[in-house]
């Protein structure tokens, strides 16, 4: 049975598809944005090493580059989880929403199949008061 809740249940549960696929996409580049980091510790952590074992090689401007690079690397992973947070917030409140919409269209069809029901009892009712009655 349709409801008039049905057009609105439909596009909260759009709204909530295109916040999961959002959510997917952030964590996604999050997941990168961790392994990019990793490899640049590891990156840094070898030359470092290679550079102690050479006094004629100079890595300061390497890996002050790569220092500069970790620390980007931070900045947008705290940007990236901002977006995730409020698009995380942002879906449980419009998944709050659908379900209650969800929970007024069943009451809706509750109450319609209910006066359905009461209307058939009427009508039953009032056929058979008005059928001739045999004398006791």
């Amino acid at each position: 049975m349709k409801t008039p809740f049905d057009a609105a249940i439909r596009m909260q549960q759009r709204e909530i598809e295109d916040m999961r696929v959002a959510i997917n996409v952030q964590v996604n580049q999050l997941v990168h944005n961790e392994s990019v980091e990793a490899q640049t510790r590891a990156i840094m952590a070898r030359e470092a090493q290679m550079a102690a074992g050479d006094t004629l090689f100079s890595s300061h401007a390497y890996l002050s580059r790569m220092s500069a690079l970790r620390t980007a690397l931070n900045q947008d992973r705290q940007v990236i989880e901002e977006r995730l947070a409020g698009l995380r917030s942002r879906a449980v409140s419009a998944y709050g929403t659908c379900r209650a919409m969800e929970t007024a269209a069943t009451h809706f069809r509750t109450e319609e199949e209910r006066i359905v029901a009461n209307a058939e009892q009427t009508m039953i009712d009032d056929c058979s008061a008005a059928l001739p009655r045999a004398p006791f």
